[in-house]
């Protein structure tokens, strides 16, 4: 038997004694004691199924908590990994021109550096071929990678930690024309002019002589201190360079070579 019926009895009793709408006060009456049942009421935990399992739902009469969003996994288009690459791309080359701004800020050479989307600009003053041999060997720029394409500055193309670098030698081929006019019997390679007639003395202090002959190429030979072995510039010059000029003249150097 339902607990509530004797108390729903008693409240009908009391009512029947009174005036007015007997069935809508006793109505009323029932249901402000608590003996009624709401059918649209939701009593307790309400579960529903998840891919997970049984999960519980707020009630419908609070708002349901929004469900965290599901992470992407979808693969980037071709666009956006191309924008994604060249963004990493700048931003090296910005690290780079800061990196090299402060490494080389004291030369006296040194004019400025900046980043150029994902390239590198340094731009130098040169005044001294020996400044720009010791550019050259220090930012590993050879000599298929130099251009000429104005009458006051040479470009060298190098690159840095996978960043492409342009470096501006402004003044250097005014350089090279007033050092090839000074040297008794010049030749040019790499960007530099190397004067014949005098012996050149590589890093560990040795002088190396030329005597006049070449390579197949037409590259000098030159010997150690006269030495019968011979090496050619461009040997000496990588494995020994750089390599700087002596003021004797030697007897066998004569006229006038260009590389």
């Amino acid at each position: 038997m339902n607990k509530n019926l004797p108390a729903a009895i008693t409240v009908v009793r009391e009512l029947l004694a009174g005036d007015g709408d007997v069935a809508s006060t006793i109505g009323h009456a029932l249901d402000g004691a608590g003996l009624l049942v709401d059918p649209e009421r939701t009593y307790g935990m309400v579960l529903r199924r998840t891919p997970q399992g049984w999960a519980p739902v707020a009630p419908a009469s609070q708002p349901a908590e929004a469900e965290p969003a599901e992470p992407r996994l979808t693969e980037p288009t071709e666009l956006e990994q191309q924008a994604s690459d060249w963004d990493a791309a700048c931003e090296r080359a910005r690290q780079l021109a800061d990196s090299a701004r402060r490494t080389y800020a004291a030369e006296p050479d040194f004019v400025g550096v900046r980043a150029d989307g994902d390239t590198v600009v340094i731009s130098l003053q040169i005044t001294e071929l020996s400044r720009w041999d010791g550019w050259m060997a220090t930012l590993g720029i050879v000599e298929h990678q130099l251009m000429t394409a104005l009458d006051y500055v040479v470009c060298g193309r190098t690159t840095i930690g996978d960043v492409p670098v342009s470096v501006l030698a402004y003044d250097l081929p005014e350089v090279q024309l007033v050092a090839q006019a000074k040297a008794l019997r010049p030749y040019r390679h790499a960007g530099l002019v190397y004067d014949l007639a005098v012996g050149q003395k590589d890093i560990t202090g040795d002088t190396w002589f030329f005597h006049g002959d070449y390579t197949a190429e037409g590259m000098p030979l030159l010997s150690k201190d006269g030495r019968p072995e011979r090496c050619s510039l461009a040997a000496v010059v990588d494995m020994l360079g750089p390599i700087l000029p002596v003021s004797e003249p030697v007897a066998a150097a004569q006229g006038g070579e260009r590389g």
